[in-house]
């Protein structure tokens, strides 16, 4: 299937349209393909459940536009449960602790938009 440029636009609109939360999170991302595959620092501006402003450090003049990455973002939790599975894995159970601010606004405002992943 091609997209047209009128496509991309409304892509572009709708995504607008999804409220993004102020973040100041600091996070880790990997270009795609990247044969060094190293992961480099970044710091997560804003979010949604669209997608995230990001800013790149260590990021070099290249044109990545079109590229993708790989992002890590931390969120402390604690386990509160846990059992074995059938295939020999481990299930938990978490609970986030010590969110910032912006991290419970973010996690606060999937609930609200009823996103899935």
């Amino acid at each position: 299937m091609q997209i047209t440029q009128h496509d991309d636009t409304v892509q572009h609109e709708l995504r607008r349209l999804i409220p993004r939360q102020f973040a100041d999170w600091q996070g880790r991302y990997m270009i795609e393909g990247d044969p060094e595959k190293r992961w480099r620092d970044c710091r997560v501006t804003d979010i949604s459940s669209a997608g995230a402003g990001l800013e790149l450090c260590d990021a070099g003049s290249e044109a990545i536009e079109g590229c993708r990455i790989i992002l890590n973002l931390q969120l402390k939790a604690e386990i509160r449960h846990s059992q074995e599975t059938p295939n020999n894995r481990r299930r938990v159970g978490t609970q986030f602790v010590e969110l910032s601010e912006a991290e419970r606004a973010y996690l606060s405002s999937l609930e609200t938009l009823d996103a899935r992943w």
